[in-house]
């Protein structure tokens, strides 16, 4: 074979031979598995509460904060509700909201705060101001307030508790108490009759008794939390030029008129009306709490007129009554 055509067939040998080259098979180099665990869920705790007031006391229609301190190990957003109740210490947990013995406030995550019970009363809350919630609810700790507002007849006493308890969004709870804090004494008072008259009066009357109203009696309507006092006064009446002094000695002299007043109508049982302040007879102690929307209390007067000194005419003045904490 010439040297030439050798060279040849080998060069198609070889291109043959890269042509059907077979590469060995290659298996996985990685694999993968999936774990799991389960995590358990960690009850929320109530570690502090405090309650900042005016004067130390709860006091009807003042409003007062309260901070609550609260914790959960799983991060605020499992709070699902937070539920304050403020009672007295006689009043449990789970009975009927009233106006003179328990409310309930709740706050959720989507509502806020809202006044559970009593409903269409004067307990109340500030909306604005008790929207005051940790800003950071992925922590494990932070403050909620609540600026709440006692009714007019939330009892009178040295009891009051306040209980709050928050649930976690798995069901789980945790609580606290905050005992003994004081309610004041709350007292108010208005005139249902704004005007009454004896009627005709002669020289020397004695004991003529209100001809209208046609009840023959004042009524004012109370409100208070705890035992009262009504006490009242007036002064000299006068008509265009001549007055009639005030007396409450018992002794009519010239000029002189003398009230006496009780509260059940009998005039035996009456004391004098004075120019400073005393108590209504029936009405020294008075017992509450009274309604949220008063009790109407019915005071009788009754007139005597000295026998002289007094010039005729019609006599006018102000008989005024007051409520106070029955000591």
């Amino acid at each position: 074979m010439r040297p030439g055509t050798q060279i040849a067939a080998l060069a198609v040998v070889m291109i043959i031979a890269i042509g059907t080259a077979v590469l060995p098979a290659m298996a996985d180099t990685e694999g993968t598995s999936t774990g799991s665990f389960d995590l358990g869920n960690a009850a929320p705790s109530v570690t502090k509460i405090s309650l900042s007031t005016t004067n130390g006391d709860l006091t009807p229609q003042v409003h007062n904060w309260l901070v609550m301190d609260i914790s959960d190990a799983n991060t605020l957003n499992d709070i699902k509700e937070v539920q304050v109740i403020i009672k007295t210490n006689t009043t449990g947990t789970s009975a009927d909201d009233n106006v003179t013995d328990k409310a309930t406030y709740r706050w959720t995550p989507t509502g806020n705060w809202s006044l559970v019970g009593p409903t269409n009363s004067t307990w109340g809350f500030d909306k604005i101001m008790s929207d005051k919630k940790p800003t950071d609810l992925g922590a494990t700790a932070g403050e909620w307030y609540l600026l709440f507002l006692p009714g007019k007849v939330a009892r009178e006493s040295t009891t009051w508790d306040i209980y709050v308890k928050v649930t976690d969004k798995g069901g789980l709870t945790g609580d606290n108490i905050s005992w003994g804090h004081t309610m004041n004494w709350y007292g108010e008072i208005s005139a249902v009759d704004t005007s009454y008259s004896f009627g005709d009066i002669g020289l020397g009357d004695t004991n003529k008794n209100i001809s209208t109203p046609s009840d023959h009696n004042i009524d004012v309507k109370t409100i208070s939390n705890g035992n009262y006092e009504l006490s009242s006064k007036s002064g000299n009446w006068t008509n265009e030029s001549n007055a009639a002094v005030l007396d409450w000695d018992g002794t009519l002299d010239a000029g002189h008129f003398a009230l006496a007043v009780d509260g059940n109508g009998t005039v035996d049982t009456s004391n004098y009306v004075n120019n400073s302040y005393e108590a209504i007879t029936d009405y020294s102690n008075a017992n509450a709490p009274t309604a949220e929307a008063g009790d109407i209390k019915e005071i009788y007067q009754w007139i005597s007129v000295a026998d002289s000194g007094l010039l005729p005419g019609t006599y006018s003045g102000t008989y005024y009554v007051q409520i106070a904490d029955a000591a």
